[in-house]
């Protein structure tokens, strides 16, 4: 029987706490770069390359991950909607654990996971396409805004707008 809410054991050897396997598909398999589409009916795309030091990265130095989902502390968790990482630590492995053992066998090898350690950093890209209004103006709306947004207008506000406090 399988169940979807195990994830890919430990490997031998050390525990090491706080883990999290990071599932998805690695985007530059084939190739050094990531790529997105940029619009115009498929006709545009964006090309993600990793440097280091003016240095071009191949793509076994690194990972331009499509994430679905993680695991930690032995749950299995799905992410709300794709997101996208550049994973510069670990190589990946076959997905193995939370629902991705049983895979029919044209998908098998296609989806990979990444072990990483929760204080390990990695680049988040953010790729929305839209118009300006959807984009700058609807996303502004009061009650859609960062939180961080509305701290400036506060501290103004604060001892009837004086910067000083006198």
């Amino acid at each position: 029987m399988v169940d979807v809410s195990i994830p890919a054991p430990e490997k031998p050897g050390m525990y090491l706490s706080g883990m999290v396997i990071l599932y998805g598909v690695k985007l530059n398999l084939n190739q050094s770069f990531g790529e997105f589409d940029a619009g115009e009916n498929g006709n545009a795309a964006l090309q993600m390359q990793l440097y280091r030091g003016g240095k071009k990265q191949e793509n076994d130095e690194y990972s331009i991950v499509l994430a679905y989902g993680y695991a930690f502390e032995g749950h299995c968790y799905r992410l709300d909607t794709n997101r996208v990482f550049i994973v510069k630590g670990p190589k990946p492995e076959d997905a193995a654990g939370c629902g991705f053992d049983d895979l029919p066998t044209a998908a098998r090898g296609k989806y990979q996971m990444w072990r990483v350690r929760s204080n390990e950093e990695l680049l988040e890209i953010v790729l929305n396409y839209g118009d300006v209004k959807k984009l700058i103006l609807d996303a502004n709306l009061p009650g859609r805004r960062s939180p961080s947004s509305y701290a400036i207008t506060a501290s103004l506000a604060h001892r009837d707008g004086r910067l000083n406090r006198e």
